[in-house]
């Protein structure tokens, strides 16, 4: 996903269904009452990150034009470059799924500091959910002691797992999922030479215009599909939960727990609406707590996992035959 968002050639303007809040931060910028720190929050696939980039290009460009970055001035071309003296952006290193506390204490040792472009100092930390306790303590200071001239922008799309201490201290701004009509407009212009299903895409996305973007430019709609017919094979039957679980241990296990959570999701306000086994909704809980503790980090044996739930998932249906 986030190869998607950061080959957007566009990506120091907003994306069209960030008009509204977008508006919001121009009046802000205009009138002199931009927060010091704000909390983007959305679905990954709705854009929040980059929607952080766009207003980093917003605040840093010296050519602004009807409230977007010009895209062109020297302050654009070096944060499009990645070499803005007063740009910041934090993520997780290589190999690890976690902001830490010495990445956190540097930011807030470079933001006290003069800016070098005389400018705005503008930092982005991406995911916001994945700084440490001993992080988001390091990070208090700053957002207590504010300096001027100085924009920290956090991106999450899991606001409740950000400490209550950070969340407080900060703007909080959601994205909804765009309606249909924008987001289909958006994917058609950039899927002109691709011979997809735009609607189909952007239902197997749940309405998330970048994760359709993702699918069709990736093979996530591939690997999905193939994940979908290995639960059908199940319902009916026909594929063995041991089977199932050694055939998906070949995916992302964050990515293989979102594809199964949607198409449950499906199944229950579609085919199964009018024949809903409370089952199911068990079954479901079980799904989120199993994403849980895979997003914390917690050591996992994935293949006993995938058997566990599919043991379940398969379980349900015999009941009703």
């Amino acid at each position: 996903m986030t190869e998607v968002i950061s080959n957007l050639q566009d990506r120091f303007s907003p994306l069209p269904w960030h008009k509204d809040l977008w508006q919001t931060f121009n009046d802000c910028i205009d009138t002199q009452r931009l927060p010091h720190a704000i909390i983007v929050n959305a679905l990954e696939g709705v854009g929040a990150e980059h929607l952080a980039h766009a207003l980093a290009y917003r605040m840093l460009c010296s050519q602004v034009d009807k409230g977007v970055a010009c895209g062109q001035c020297s302050g654009c071309l070096t944060l499009k470059a990645g070499s803005h003296p007063d740009f910041y952006r934090l993520s997780p290193e290589e190999n690890s799924k976690y902001i830490r506390v010495d990445q956190i204490r540097a930011l807030c040792e470079s933001v006290v500091k003069t800016s070098q472009q005389g400018g705005w100092k503008v930092a982005i930390i991406y995911p916001a959910e994945a700084m440490n306790i001993a992080a988001s303590n390091a990070l208090l200071k700053s957002l207590e002691e504010p300096e001027p001239n100085t924009l920290i922008i956090l991106v999450s799309s899991r606001l409740s797992a950000i400490p209550m201490t950070i969340r407080s201290r900060c703007q909080i701004e959601s994205l909804g999922i765009p309606s249909a009509a924008i987001a289909q407009q958006w994917l058609s212009e950039r899927l002109e030479d691709k011979q997809v299903n735009i609607s189909e895409l952007l239902d197997m996305a749940n309405g998330q215009p970048l994760l359709a973007l993702d699918y069709a430019t990736g093979s996530g709609f591939e690997n999905r599909q193939q994940v979908e017919s290995l639960l059908d094979a199940m319902r009916n039957s026909d594929e063995t939960p041991f089977a199932a679980a050694q055939a998906c241990q070949k995916y992302t296990p964050e990515d293989l727990i979102a594809w199964i959570l949607s198409y449950v999701h499906r199944l229950m306000v579609g085919e199964l609406q009018n024949n809903l086994n409370p089952a199911l909704f068990v079954f479901l809980d079980k799904l989120i707590k199993a994403r849980e503790w895979l997003l914390s980090g917690s050591p996992l044996n994935t293949q006993l996992l995938w058997e566990e739930l599919f043991i379940e998932w398969v379980q349900i249906f015999q009941a009703r035959k």
